[in-house]
C-alpha cells in the first residue's frame, strides 16, 4: 500500500493510506539507513503496518525535517512583528532552489501599517501575493483555493500568524497559536514539530516550527 507520512514520533510513523490513518513502524533495514523517514515522505506499507520502502523524493529539508512539498506560503505580518524582508527574500531563494513554488502572504492587514509597496515590489517581479487577516478569517478563501491538491508548508517568523491561518482554514484548532512578546516585539515560538494536516483529498498543510533554513 502506498501512503504519505503525516507525523513522525520516535520509532512510530503516522501514515495516511487512502482513507485510513495507520500507525506504522519501520522495517529493520530502513532503521539502518542514513536517510530518516520524514513527514511528507511517500512510502510503501505492508499488511502488518510496517514501512518497507521510501519512494524517491522530489525535495527534502533538514530544518524543518520535511519532504515532497509543492509550495511554500511565506507569511509576513505588516506589523507585530514588523516585516523581515531579508528573511522573506532568503525563503524565496530557498524555495526556488528546491523546486518549490513560493507564495507570499501578507497577514494582519487590519493593523495600521503600509504594505502596498511590499505587494508592488514582489508582484512586479512575478510572485503571487495574497493578503489576509488570520484572526478574522479575511483572505482564507484565497488560501483554500491555492492549497487544493497540493502539499503546502507555511513559513515565516514566529508570531506572524502561520498557525492562526492553519486553524482558520480548517475552522478548528489544529495548530497551537502564539502571540508576540510585548517586550521584544518578536513572536513566541509555539509550533514544536512538523505535522501534515489533511485539508481535503490529496491536499495537505504542514505546520512547521518557525521558518525554513537553507
Amino acid at each position: 500500500m502506498k501512503g504519505i507520512v503525516v507525523k513522525v514520533q520516535p520509532n512510530l510513523y503516522t501514515v495516511k493510506v487512502e482513507d485510513k490513518i495507520l500507525e506504522c513502524t519501520a522495517k529493520g533495514l530502513l532503521k539502518l539507513m542514513t536517510k530518516s523517514i520524514l513527514v511528507g515522505d511517500v512510502v510503501l506499507v505492508n499488511d502488518e503496518n510496517t514501512i518497507e520502502k521510501i519512494l524517491p523524493r522530489k525535495n527534502e529539508f533538514v530544518r524543518p525535517p520535511i519532504a515532497n512539498i509543492d509550495q511554500l506560503i511565506i507569511v509576513v505580518a505588516v506589523a507585530d512583528p514588523k516585516p523581515d524582508l531579508m528573511l522573506l527574500d532568503k525563503q524565496i531563494v530557498m524555495a526556488e532552489k528546491n523546486n518549490v513554488e513560493p507564495i507570499i502572504c501578507i497577514n494582519k492587514i487590519d493593523l495600521e501599517a503600509d504594505y502596498a509597496e511590499i505587494i508592488e515590489v514582489y508582484e512586479n517581479i512575478g510572485y503571487q501575493v495574497i493578503t489576509t487577516t488570520a484572526k478574522n478569517g479575511i483572505g482564507i478563501d484565497k488560501i483554500a483555493r491555492i492549497i487544493n491538491n497540493k502539499v503546502t508548508a507555511f513559513s515565516g517568523n514566529s508570531g506572524v500568524g502561520k498557525s492562526t491561518l492553519t486553524n482558520n482554514i480548517f475552522n478548528e484548532e489544529v495548530a497551537i497559536e502564539g502571540e508576540t512578546s510585548a517586550k521584544t516585539q518578536r513572536g513566541k515560538h509555539t509550533t514544536k514539530h512538523v505535522e501534515l494536516y489533511e485539508f481535503a483529498n490529496n491536499s495537505f498543510i504542514a505546520d512547521t516550527p518557525r521558518f525554513f533554513v537553507i
